[in-house]
């Protein structure tokens, strides 16, 4: 019989791969009287409400309420807590998480908190249930003091513990470690904490053997620094190649750190690496207690790009001591880099860092409030940085979104313009085209635009044909083939609909398209001067997670194109006056990569 019911809460901004209740998870599986506390996990999101939070925490009739309360989720639960005490002021409210362990005193003055915990939660959430169950007769303070496990061995893992089933989410969070070597001074990350505790490979083993179980999809992984250790950053490489090939992993990575190895091993995962760049300015990175070296850098992001390794790099405008021309010289050098995308944030001056307790001594003036975010500097006023803001926006349309990586420096190369300026004139170009909704049209429309500005309509063809090919390249990439069920008998495959699966694009190109598939980052002038324009047209297809381009004659385009579910095969090769079988074999072709399917959905062919 339980003495105590406790329920713990997570708030998520969206219900996404990333957004499950690991913090939760974890003082469940860690908490020792299981056969005297009963401890629920409730986990909401920010298109829910507070009321709907507070009724169904309230209907699970709780002897008091955790909450896991970040920047992002500070105002919902707060409002829940609320909620919460005016229907039964008896029950108990704690509050964790990292928003609390930076700004706990901004809430010890609110009386529907009883009990706020910093730092990790585990020993002190189990010395606040020894109180709430009799065990320990002092009452703790409010604020409970910060503690931390130096063996993470002695936290089950929530996983194996089966806290959390890995089936029941489209993605997951993983922690391998905790703490951080570096003291960026923007981040609270190392405050407080020394050096960096690692979880024993053989719990690392078992877990990836669960997750390939559940058919897990995608894995965030927590470490701030995942490669600090070289040799078990390649440790884990290597469990995981041998344990989980099929997940998509997620690491934040130093770029300093890595070698030729690490380079190769990350290449060979299915991965894909973050990279806090930051600034490239080293008197700006300097102020935040981040030393640069730019040609160093360069060096080990080459590597990434030399052994095709996924990865993306961040930036942060509004730093003390940057200014906007300081900002789009870290753009420049950003994008220089070819990263798969770009993060661009405002800088955010977060109670409990050390910027925080510095920012008058570089005149920030910032929010007070959730997000935090820096208002002006003496370099860098509020119009340079709504500007900064807009042209991030640019970057991740155009860029991130668009899928432009490799191809954007062949567009800024012929047209002899900075990658920094391009957004910016793309920033004022959305203003008056925000309606477009479709990415490709977007993109099409600018370099159509931003050609004919500059003179360079030679170019205009080759441009467009590489962000077509690149755009189909990506909608491959990330379709999802029909499923296959029931069958249609070979005999009757004239009078069938078919549709074309999601995994099949096509697409008609001014120059040849095998150019474009078998090249890398194409020099545009020497690529106009050295081949003839000619239509061509092409198939290009997920073929097993491999994307396959295709080069077709006309008729055989436009049999596809026509392969929409409207009309049969029949119909269909009567339109174009085709002999069926001259097109027999291709039909077969397509038929077994399931890339046209029975309009039936679900349906497979016999032979």
């Amino acid at each position: 019989m339980y003495s105590h019911k406790t329920v713990l809460v997570s708030c998520n901004i969206i219900n996404s791969p990333q957004a499950m209740p690991l913090a939760t998870a974890i003082l469940k599986s860690y908490q020792p009287y299981k056969t005297e506390v009963d401890v629920i996990l409730k986990n909401f999101h920010l298109n829910d409400t507070p009321f709907k939070a507070a009724e169904t925490i309230l209907k699970c009739n709780p002897g008091s309420v955790g909450l896991s309360i970040y920047i992002w989720n500070r105002d919902f639960l707060v409002q829940t807590a609320e909620l919460i005490k005016a229907e039964n002021k008896d029950i108990i409210i704690f509050a964790g998480g990292a928003e609390i362990t930076a700004a706990a005193l901004s809430l010890m003055d609110n009386n529907n908190f009883n009990y706020l915990i910093r730092g990790e939660g585990e020993i002190p959430f189990v010395k606040l249930l020894e109180f709430l169950t009799g065990k320990e007769k002092i009452k703790p303070g409010k604020l409970l003091n910060m503690s931390w496990l130096n063996d993470l061995e002695l936290i089950p893992s929530p996983f194996l513990s089966s806290n959390l089933d890995p089936a029941d989410w489209d993605g997951l969070l993983w922690e391998l470690s905790r703490g951080c070597p570096y003291n960026c001074s923007f981040c609270s990350e190392s405050r407080g904490v020394k050096g960096v505790r690692y979880y024993r490979e053989e719990r690392i083993r078992k877990e990836l053997i669960l997750f390939e179980e559940k058919k897990t999809e995608q894995i965030f992984v927590l470490d701030p620094t995942f490669n600090i250790d070289r040799d078990r950053a390649l440790g884990i490489i290597g469990l995981i190649k041998e344990y989980a090939p099929n997940i998509h992993f997620i690491f934040e990575i130093r770029a300093e750190l890595l070698d030729e190895e690490l380079a190769a091993a990350f290449a060979e995962l299915h991965c894909s690496l973050q990279i806090g760049l930051q600034s490239s300015r080293i008197n700006v990175l300097k102020n935040v207690n981040r030393s640069f070296d730019p040609d160093q850098f360069s060096k080990k992001i080459s590597l990434l790009n030399k052994y095709g390794a996924v990865f993306g790099l961040d930036l942060i405008y509004g730093l003390p001591g940057d200014t906007i021309s300081g900002f789009l010289g870290s753009l420049d050098y950003a994008l220089n880099q070819i990263p798969n995308h770009l993060d661009i944030f405002r800088l955010s001056v977060f109670p409990g860092t050390v910027l925080y307790e510095e920012a008058e001594s570089f005149n920030l003036l910032f929010e007070e409030n959730v997000p935090y975010s820096v208002i002006s500097s003496p370099g860098y006023n509020n119009t340079e940085l709504d500007k900064s803001e807009k042209i991030a926006h640019a970057v991740d349309i155009f860029y991130n979104k668009g899928k432009s990586a490799g191809w954007f420096l062949s567009i800024t190369d012929i047209l002899d313009i900075s990658p920094s300026k391009f957004f910016i004139e793309f920033s004022t170009f959305l203003i008056d085209h925000n309606t477009l909704t479709n990415l490709y049209e977007l993109q099409h429309k600018f370099l159509e635009h931003i050609f004919a500005q500059r003179n360079k309509t030679d170019y205009l063809p080759t441009a467009l044909d590489l962000c077509k090919f690149h755009y189909l390249y990506s909608e491959a990439l990330y379709a999802e083939p029909k499923s296959t069920g029931s069958i249609v008998e070979e005999s009757s495959l004239l009078n069938e609909r078919f549709t074309r699966s999601s995994a099949l694009k096509t697409g008609g190109f001014n120059f040849d398209v095998t150019l474009y598939a078998e090249q890398g980052m194409i020099d545009i002038r020497d690529f106009v001067k050295n081949n003839i324009r000619e239509k061509s047209y092409a198939l290009i297809f997920n073929n097993r997670y491999e994307i396959e381009t295709l080069a077709v004659e006309k008729y055989i385009y436009d049999i596809v194109e026509k392969i929409t579910g409207e009309y049969t095969l029949s119909e269909i090769f009567g339109q174009l006056d085709i002999e069926p079988a001259d097109v027999e074999e291709f039909i077969g072709f397509l038929l077994e990569l399931s890339l046209i399917v029975p309009e039936n959905s679900g349906t497979i062919v016999s032979k």
